[in-house]
């Protein structure tokens, strides 16, 4: 049985450890409004596969290329506009790494 893609079933915790992120780093990008994970009644945060593919088009701006957070807004916001920027973002082709 396969999950949908845009299906919640992830924990804060076993996100950060797939990621490499620390927890309070995934809460403060929730803070930003850069992700908005799915709460169950008890307010347990629950991540998708699609949240998790945005942490980490979010972690490759912030760490790799050197982006701000005010320039992860720009670029998450002109992804979701343009679905060819998420796609090049995806597959990490957005910077060119000899930048």
């Amino acid at each position: 049985m396969e999950v949908p893609h845009h299906h919640p079933v992830y924990t804060i915790s076993i996100v950060a450890q797939l990621l490499g992120l620390h927890e309070q780093t995934i809460r403060q990008y929730e803070r930003l409004g850069l992700i908005a994970p799915c709460r169950t009644l008890r307010k347990t945060r629950l991540y998708s596969q699609e949240d998790i593919e945005r942490l980490e088009c979010i972690n490759y701006l912030v760490k790799t290329c050197g982006v701000n957070i005010s320039g992860v807004k720009i670029v998450i916001n002109l992804s979701c506009q343009h679905p060819e920027i998420g796609e090049l973002l995806k597959s990490r082709r957005i910077f060119p790494q000899d930048m």
